[in-house]
């Protein structure tokens, strides 16, 4: 019963999902009529059911898309709007959605005035702006998507204007005339027109000479963003190699020896390979207190749960200890910290392999990995490390402080005499701490 619950659960509609769906719907309205409006008006096109069901559907979807909008309009604004202040922009964009909603193409078949109805490819443009910012993994393909989108249209009104001034030619069928004048716009707006379709008036000329300026702009458009969507198509690696270059002139600047200009490398390298170069402190610092919490809980949560210690304890002290946790990065050969020092932490293994060292500094006493928690004996028992700990390979690690060690467990005794215990337990069998 749970399982069937849970099924029905992940297959319902989320209002977010509706917006999504009703958007693409409009959106498809939109193209359908910005496509076939033009094409009606120069081209003797014959009733056809695809066409007559196309436009009622068309109209239909404006409408009801037209009534949600003004649902959404406080009932005070539409009583009283001089005394109810709403944006400018709100009204204008009721009254562009009332204006396409009227079937103009059918009440006024023959004149322009149903291609204002295309006035709707405005909220198309709001919808595709709203998508780049929900898809910021994939903003420059849609960037290219979009603009690939509007340069079509726009290619296909310029071709009807085209055949609005030249005329249908007797030599060819519809579909024809309309393709010798996509191709006359498409050589045009690309600056390399053959000279085999050309103007043969004046109108005609100004025309084609508006049409070859919009082309100059739309090619320098072009190249600058395909320029620009090619530098910023992988920033993170963008920025890696930046700071990478810097850190390569600061070496050679300063006669930085060559053995730690390598491990400097391998540590940045190994940071681009599991983080792709970001700070992850930084990154969920920047966030709020909430979320930095629910970020921090996602993060960390694995971690903390793999680790004997902690299993079962409140959810209360997962999140506490989660948002007090700070990775750290030791790499093959570096000491965690060695024998004699005071201890200030206590680390949380994530990845990696560790080995714990005699404090003769050559005894192997015992190796650490995924999952493992070490250096709690010092801070329980206020005396310094017992024993050193080395990095065997690259090791994530996760941090927590003496201060916050200290205040968190003060609110969970029961924690603190787990770990108490088993600290009393490795100390009897004269156990590095670990």
């Amino acid at each position: 019963m749970k399982r069937g619950a849970t099924h029905a659960r992940s297959l319902s509609l989320r209002p977010e999902m509706l917006q999504r769906g009703w958007e693409a719907a409009i959106t498809a309205a939109a193209t359908f009529a910005g496509i076939i409006l033009p094409l009606q008006l120069v081209l003797d096109l014959p009733n056809s059911a695809l066409f007559l069901y196309g436009n009622l559907a068309v109209t239909v979807i404006f409408f009801v898309d037209a009534y949600l909008q003004w649902r959404q309009t406080p009932a005070a604004a539409l009583a009283a709007p001089e005394r109810t202040w709403l944006p400018l922009s709100h009204w204008g964009w009721l009254s562009l959605d009332a204006v396409a909603a009227l079937p103009l193409n059918m009440l006024l078949a023959g004149t322009p005035y149903p291609l204002l109805r295309l006035l709707k490819l405005a909220r198309v443009a709001q919808y595709m702006r709203r998508w780049r910012q929900r898809q910021l993994h994939h903003t420059n393909v849609l960037r290219l998507v979009f603009f690939a989108f509007w340069l079509a249209l726009a290619a296909h009104w310029i071709a009807c204007g085209w055949l609005a001034l030249r005329g249908l030619s007797a030599e060819f069928d519809l579909p024809t005339n309309y393709v010798r004048a996509l191709y006359w716009c498409v050589t045009t707006l690309a600056t390399v027109g053959y000279g085999d379709i050309t103007a043969a008036n004046n109108p005609q000329m100004l025309y084609a000479m508006g049409v070859m300026i919009i082309g100059a702009g739309v090619y320098g458009y072009i190249i600058a963003n395909v320029a620009s969507i090619l530098a910023n198509l992988n920033p993170a690696r963008v920025r890696y190699l930046e700071n990478m270059e810097r850190l390569t002139a600061f070496m050679s600047y300063r006669n930085v020896p060559t053995h730690l200009q390598k491990r400097i490398r391998d540590y940045y390298g190994y940071l681009w390979d599991k983080r792709l170069g970001y700070d992850e402190s930084t990154v969920v610092s920047a966030l709020p207190l909430n979320l930095r919490t629910e970020v921090s809980l996602f993060l960390n949560r694995d971690i903390i749960e793999r680790v004997p210690l902690f299993r079962g304890a409140s959810e209360d002290f997962i999140r506490e200890i989660a948002l007090q946790l700070r990775p750290v990065v030791f790499m093959p050969g570096d000491y965690v910290f060695r024998a004699g020092e005071p201890g200030m932490d206590m680390y949380f293994i994530s990845r990696g392999r560790l080995e714990v060292i005699a404090k003769d500094g050559k005894s192997i006493l015992g190796s650490l990995s995924d999952g493992d928690f070490f250096g709690e004996i010092a801070l329980l028992q206020r005396q310094p490390r017992s024993a050193s700990v080395r990095a065997a390979s690259f090791c994530d690690l996760y941090r927590l402080d003496k201060d916050t060690f200290d205040r968190v467990l003060a609110s969970y005794p029961a924690i603190v005499e787990k770990i108490a215990s088993q600290a009393r337990e490795r100390t009897e069998k004269n156990a590095p701490e670990h």
